[in-house]
């Protein structure tokens, strides 16, 4: 018996031990320090209001300058300092690709929606969430017949991670 209260004893102090050098997933350095409570996560946010009776969404979207966003992301996308993707396939775009879906689109005065791929970083003692975006892709509006907006479509993925020139 006292050698089985011996082995049940020393399991526990196992699991303990181990239990206690389980790494969290923390991050410290200038920019975002916590534990990273989300990674990634993807969601989308409206920029812009399709229905202009809503005040609601109208007074929540009154602060927003999506393009200048859009400008300075086409532009860069153009010179070739961030590389695009598709958003089904994930291969990267060709500079005709690309040109035919911001030409088509007329992106940067249609772009109603922002998908964003992010870490976010938790720090409990400054009760702070820091957020980095790691991707982002535009979606552009698309009307029917009455000139309403009826849904969205990807335009295309950009990586803000990646290396750049």
């Amino acid at each position: 018996m006292k050698h089985y209260n011996l082995i049940v004893t020393a399991l526990i102090f196992s699991e303990l031990f181990l239990f206690s050098c389980q790494q969290k997933n923390t991050v410290e350095n200038k920019e975002y320090s916590g534990v990273k409570i989300a990674n990634p996560i993807i969601y989308e946010v409206l920029v812009t209001n399709p229905n202009p009776e809503d005040d609601w969404k109208t007074e929540c979207l009154a602060n927003t300058n999506i393009k200048e966003l859009a400008k300075d992301i086409i532009k860069a996308v153009r010179n070739g300092d961030l590389a695009t993707f598709d958003y089904y396939d994930n291969h990267q775009l060709s500079k005709p690709e690309l040109e035919k879906i911001i030409a088509e689109s007329d992106l940067i005065n249609h772009i109603g929606k922002i998908q964003f791929e992010e870490e976010w970083f938790w720090d409990s003692k400054k009760l702070s969430l820091k957020k980095r975006v790691k991707k982002m892709m535009f979606g552009y509006e698309i009307y029917d017949a009455l000139g309403e907006v009826r849904g969205y479509k990807a335009s295309f993925v950009v990586n803000l991670d990646a290396d750049k020139k």
